[in-house]
């Protein structure tokens, strides 16, 4: 039964003892309760903004509440829906038709429309967009403290993205290799969150952001460092974080 019903059914029940079960007294208070709840129309209204299923013009107006167009400057590097030669094998870089039980190889790629010769490729797409408005809004909201933009992070993104103090002056984000490419667009149009007169050194992108390799203060830990341990557990899938990575 929806809200609404039950609604319904419990301003029915409010009737007057000799009318309870009489069909049009009862017809006549679900008529009543539905225009006065306008059929629940302002719990759909809020629901239809929700950032995480929000879609098209939805997104388009919690982008100008939030301060993100969508059009970026950044070019948006894509990949293409496209056929592959029957006699050679599919190439790296074509994205064609695959089985309905794997769809996830085809689920970021777009099709090469008319539009794009018109500049539509600094247009962000739903899911880009959404990426991008989640990182604004943390940035609005961020105090600047390192602890203050994981927690954002982790309530926007579910521990896919880590904001890591490297200890002078700069910072580095772990992410997730499906982020890439619209946090490299991110960190293009100053959307990553970061302590005032901090640079941000580098994406690192990593299989886990769980698997870290570092030390933490011994009276906290971040939860997301691995350090030294028993030989009998080891590290073995953990990542070290060298030098040369933070210029990545």
């Amino acid at each position: 039964m929806t809200d609404l019903e039950k609604a319904k059914e419990h301003y029915k029940d409010l009737l007057l003892y000799q009318y309870i079960n009489q069909p049009k007294a009862r017809a006549t208070i679900d008529l009543l309760v539905s225009q006065a709840l306008v059929n629940l129309l302002p719990n759909e209204l809020v629901e239809a903004f929700n950032l995480d299923t929000a879609t098209g013009s939805q997104l388009d107006i919690l982008g100008e509440y939030i301060g993100l167009d969508r059009m970026v400057q950044s070019i948006i590097p894509r990949d293409y829906f496209t056929m592959d030669d029957y006699t050679a094998p599919l190439t790296a870089g074509a994205f064609g038709f695959t089985s309905y039980l794997n769809p996830v190889l085809n689920s970021d790629v777009s099709m090469y429309l008319y539009v794009f010769y018109a500049g539509a490729n600094n247009r962000l797409e739903d899911s880009e967009y959404r990426t991008l408005l989640k990182l604004k809004a943390a940035l609005n909201s961020s105090q600047n403290s390192i602890y203050d933009i994981n927690t954002l992070l982790s309530g926007f993104f579910d521990g896919s993205i880590y904001c890591a103090d490297q200890l002078d002056m700069t910072i580095s984000y772990f992410i997730l290799p499906e982020l890439s490419r619209i946090m490299t667009i991110a960190k293009n149009e100053n959307l990553l969150p970061k302590p005032m007169g901090v640079q941000i050194s580098g994406l690192i992108s990593v299989d886990s952001i769980d698997s870290i390799w570092g030390f933490t203060s011994y009276t906290s830990n971040s939860g997301k460092t691995i350090g030294f341990s028993s030989y009998l557990t080891g590290w073995a899938d953990s990542y070290l974080l060298e030098y040369q990575d933070r210029a990545a």
